[in-house]
């Protein structure tokens, strides 16, 4: 399986490789098996078909036989070939010889990991980043419990980059880097990532450790403070959310995973909500009883004509809802915050047929 499905990777998504020989350094080439990181913060199983070392990039064949142009900062090789060098700065050992990771057998000096090896490390059981963020991220959230998980905890209160040497668009939606959150990898802001309060750094659903719930395509109706701003665990708050700010949410999402414009109330619109009605952490509005939402809904959707349209406004049944600009709702109700720009993914392409 792929990176398809709309925005989504397939299934569980992660492959973390069996212990191989510790690997010797070579550059990406032709036929080489690889895990690609994708813009939910997952890695996925995939294989070079090309490289393009003017671009920094290679195209790569997944399971599912699709092919995606993936940057070559989100690829990470487990082939081994050549000399024995740092998986980082690519020099071989200094004085001391590199500390290997346990699970994919990668060297590093001590000094070029983030964060760095202390000198007490087991060289035995010691584990990278790398390894950790492969099995502690999560679709919905990373782990919260175990091994993994207090060592992804460890590893998030310093990021793998200089935050200052990003260049970002004006809205510090995207960066021209694509590098976001913990784990560095590409990102896309209105795909179930939580923007901090302190940095401005955007982060993936499954690397956070502070959700309760999934996150929705475009909610970020969240108070989120990072590890590395907290200097400790992250912090969260959900902020309080009208019936406009709901129903623009809702048709949200499903535009995205049903890849439609319009959707039936009753069938689609009000039951998806019924039936994710908890998962939605509404606050004030959570004590609403089943039979009123319907009635705060449909209002809702009739007297926002800025923001939805119905089907009786294009000849189509009344019944039919649809957003005016597919954009996530904005966090104030003045509707000129409304972003009409689709995010730009420039680290994943289709190949060109």
């Amino acid at each position: 399986t792929s990176p398809e499905d709309g925005h989504r990777g397939p299934g569980d998504g992660r492959t973390v490789p069996p212990l191989p020989p510790p690997p010797l350094h070579h550059p990406l080439r032709e036929g080489d098996d690889v895990l690609a990181r994708w813009s939910d913060g997952l890695l996925y199983l995939g294989h070079v078909k090309r490289v393009d070392g003017v671009k920094l990039c290679c195209l790569v064949r997944f399971e599912d036989n699709s092919e995606f142009w993936v940057l070559r900062k989100d690829i990470h090789s487990f082939c081994g070939g050549g000399e024995d060098v740092c998986s980082v700065c690519e020099a071989p050992p200094l004085k001391e010889p590199l500390v290997n990771c346990l699970k994919c057998r990668h060297g590093y000096h001590p000094e070029c990991h983030t964060p760095t090896i202390e000198p007490e490390a087991d060289s035995d059981s010691w584990i990278c980043r790398q390894c950790v963020f492969a099995v502690a991220t999560k679709r919905g959230g990373g782990l919260k419990r175990g091994r993994f998980a207090r060592l992804m905890q460890l590893m998030k209160l310093r990021l793998p980059y200089q935050l200052s040497s990003l260049d970002w668009d004006a809205p510090h939606l995207t960066n021209q880097q694509q590098c976001y959150c913990y784990c560095a990898g590409p990102g896309e802001w209105n795909l179930k990532m939580l923007q901090c309060g302190g940095c401005g750094q955007w982060f993936h659903e499954a690397c956070t450790q502070c959700l309760t719930k999934p996150l929705l395509y475009g909610d970020r109706f969240y108070q989120f403070q990072c590890s590395v701003c907290t200097k400790g665990p992250e912090t969260i708050h959900r902020l309080p959310m009208t019936w406009v700010d709901l129903a623009h949410l809702v048709l949200y999402h499903l535009s995205l995973c049903c890849k439609r414009k319009y959707f039936d109330f009753d069938h689609e619109i009000l039951s998806f909500t019924n039936e994710n009605w908890d998962s939605l952490l509404l606050g004030a509005l959570s004590d609403t009883p089943r039979q009123e939402r319907c009635h705060s809904l449909l209002n809702a959707l009739n007297s926002h004509k800025d923001r939805f349209v119905s089907g009786k406004e294009i000849k189509k049944k009344k019944c039919l809802f649809g957003l005016q600009v597919r954009a996530p709702p904005p966090l104030s109700t003045d509707s000129s915050l409304l972003i009409t720009d689709p995010p730009v993914n420039i680290t994943h392409h289709r190949r060109s047929e």
